[in-house]
């Protein structure tokens, strides 16, 4: 591909970062990490502020077909992603607007893209993603939560669980065993559902730190129209495959990170070790180099990602090739940079913390992306499997 943006899509990228440093100046002190939004009200407050902002200008709806309110293209949704990251500026729902939303454009009947794509383009409804479970985690497949027809509707029993935001959600998306008796992978159904529905109860599960922004969700007797499905009934594999190359390129947690690398640089320059800046050390010089090259390599692939999608060429192990490189050079880059810190990287709430707390929080989250979405060993199969066509161990 082309890695040269058009006039027309520099104009773009220049609009997207003028309003999101505007929004910056708005960006509450407590919000550190992208999952201070589910934590902290102020933040979640925040972030529906932000998705109004967005809205009214379309960009919520980036790269959908115009019959439902789309605008742009697929590299302009990965130039908004970059100077959302770069400014730490939420408002473009991870669950709605980059995951469910592309797939129900692909996968669901016209009936459910003109009763749910508005309210996402709107920003007026959040999402949660009804995924993994206590026993079935990166091999999704083996889910055991039920969704049994019966007339017009399914009536679901079971438990959720590190679902990211149910208690801030409107709405879920997940998957669900809706026929036991069928084999693997065809005996699920993707369904979509009010997280109101009485029967549902959702519980925090709190961190070491005290931040809470996953939960466990326990469905006992839920009644949920047979219209919400998307796909075909006992089809949802097909429909998981699809969202899963959705929320893997990463842009906005790599820009993320360009903007953590600007504040790392700038703590080098100004701190001293033994009467030197430790930018002088040619280790830690070398250390950062390599970082920045990484971030640079990794903003390519996320190009390509959008490169792909827009022709409709991307398969499913490009996305995990992204995932894993991101996900694992952010765990690198949090070690790093707290390393870096010393002492003063364990600290997140004084005036002593470097970048306000956030390499602090960053190393004791970063292991999340490299679990979520499908472990990376997960990746590393899909990979083999379908990118390579090398044998499956028996």
């Amino acid at each position: 591909m082309d890695f040269g943006l058009t006039e027309e899509q520099e104009a773009h990228r220049k609009e997207f970062f003028e309003v999101c440093k505007e929004l910056e100046k708005k960006r509450p002190p407590s919000f550190v990490g992208f999952e201070a939004v589910f934590e902290i009200d102020e933040c979640w407050e925040f972030h529906l502020h932000c998705a109004k902002e967005f809205a009214k200008k379309g960009w919520l709806a980036l790269a959908w077909p115009p019959e439902y309110g789309g605008t742009g293209t697929m590299m302009d949704r990965v130039l908004f992603a970059e100077a959302r990251g770069y400014h730490g500026i939420p408002g473009a729902d991870i669950f709605g607007v980059q995951m469910l939303a592309p797939t129900l454009l692909q996968a669901a009947s016209d009936a459910i893209k003109k009763e749910f794509l508005p309210p996402i383009a709107q920003g007026e409804v959040m999402w949660c993603e009804l995924w993994s479970e206590p026993n079935a985690g990166s091999d999704l497949a083996t889910l055991a939560t039920t969704a049994i027809k019966k007339g017009d509707e399914y009536v679901i029993n079971g438990q959720k669980t590190w679902t990211t935001g149910a208690h801030r959600a409107d709405w879920g998306f997940g998957v669900f065993k809706t026929d036991p008796a069928a084999r693997k992978h065809h005996n699920i159904t993707f369904i979509l559902l009010d997280m109101k529905t009485p029967g549902i109860t959702v519980r925090p599960i709190p961190y070491m730190n005290g931040g809470a922004p996953f939960d466990e969700v326990y469905f006992d007797d839920v009644h949920v129209p047979a219209k919400n499905i998307v796909g075909q009934e006992n089809e949802g594999w097909a429909v998981v495959n699809l969202l899963a190359g959705f929320e893997r390129s990463g842009m906005s947690e790599i820009m993320a990170m360009f903007r953590e690398l600007e504040g790392l640089v700038k703590y080098c320059n100004e701190t001293k070790r033994n009467g030197q800046p430790l930018a002088r050390d040619p280790l830690i010089r070398n250390r950062v180099a390599q970082l920045a090259c990484e971030l640079q390599a990794a903003r390519a692939i996320a190009y390509r990602i959008a490169d792909l999608q827009n022709r409709n060429e991307m398969a499913l192990m490009d996305a995990s090739a992204a995932k894993i490189f991101y996900s694992e050079l952010g765990e690198r880059f949090a070690f790093f940079a707290t390393d870096i810190a010393g002492p003063y990287g364990q600290v997140k709430t004084s005036r002593w913390a470097p970048m306000h707390g956030v390499w602090e929080k960053a190393f004791q989250e970063c292991f999340i992306t490299i679990i979520s979405m499908g472990t990376n060993e997960i990746q590393r199969n899909i990979i083999a499997w379908y990118g390579l066509g090398l044998p499956r161990m028996k």
